[in-house]
């Protein structure tokens, strides 16, 4: 993951910029009218906390996460050196490489996904950096991210079209998380060593069957982190949020079987969908980013 992928962007038109902005503009008065008798920030994209049981791990003087007791003690047993004491745990891994702690924790993973413990192992390799634009402390398998509950990050594309709507996806009914739920126009993991921008590209491709081109307007809305619990595990991400503007011919069509339907929405039945909890958690903290309410 590239910390610097704006630089890598096309420079839209600064009419097709301003297009963006208005479009934007014209969603978050309609949103604000929609919810003004609510705070400005509805909340939605915040972060949460993890259960005030679960354990904070280290590694040096870096946080890595959230886990439960039981896990702490199974990584404890299958991760050297590690120390659980006063309520957290430590892995005194600070002065190796990163491809020392990778091999590692990835090691102790695959031990205990033999054993049955980590669910959804996906062969997919994420990265682990306590600042967005650090370098990764370590690469390992993706489901580690969940069972360990260490912060992992995602792109989320909130897709504007140049007639006044936003499209947002319905999640396939197979989805192991969220099923059914309205989505943003695409959204997705960052794998080890993929920049954001390649990342927003193949999951833009995948999702809505959108290639991303010089003429597209493409505007960076920011990061916000959003956490819950996931399959007993504290699931914190980091999402990186774009706001993307469509022509009005230009129909996203879904290739990879994980959307049922897309939905072109006005700003007022957006604003109704969201609160009424109709979209994933990450897709309306995404919603409520690019739209600067946040």
């Amino acid at each position: 993951m590239a910390c610097g992928d704006n630089a890598e962007m096309h420079t839209p038109q600064p009419l097709h910029t301003r297009a963006l902005e208005r479009t934007v503009a014209d969603f978050r008065a309609a949103w604000e009218q929609a919810h003004q008798n609510m705070p400005r920030s509805t909340g939605l994209a915040s972060a949460g906390r993890p259960p005030p049981e679960f354990i904070p791990w280290f590694c040096g003087a870096t946080l890595l996460g959230y886990l439960s007791a039981a896990r702490a003690l199974l990584l404890a047993a299958h991760l050297a050196p590690c120390r659980l004491q006063a309520q957290r745990l430590d892995w005194d891994a600070a002065g190796w490489s990163a491809a020392a702690r990778s091999a590692a924790l990835q090691n102790a993973l695959l031990e205990l996904h033999a054993q049955g413990r980590v669910p959804g192992w996906r062969n997919e390799l994420f990265s682990f950096s306590a600042d967005a634009c650090d370098a990764p402390l370590f690469q390992v398998e993706r489901a580690g991210f969940y069972f360990l509950g260490m912060r992992s990050d995602a792109v989320h594309v909130n897709g504007f079209s140049t007639n006044g709507a936003l499209w947002a996806a319905r999640r396939s009914a197979s989805k192991t998380v969220d099923p059914g739920l309205l989505d943003n126009l695409c959204a997705g993991g960052v794998a080890a060593g993929e920049s954001l921008l390649s990342c927003l590209r193949r999951e833009l491709y995948e999702e809505a069957g959108i290639q991303l081109q010089a003429d597209h307007t493409l505007s960076a809305a920011g990061t916000v982190v959003v956490g819950r619990v996931r399959d007993g595990g504290w699931h914190e991400e980091r999402l990186h949020v774009y706001n993307l503007l469509l022509s009005t011919h230009e129909r996203p069509v879904n290739r990879d079987g994980e959307v049922q339907e897309f939905r072109s929405l006005d700003a007022q039945t957006l604003a109704q969908l969201v609160q009424a909890q109709a979209f994933t958690p990450d897709a309306a903290a995404a919603i409520v980013q690019g739209l600067g309410l946040a």
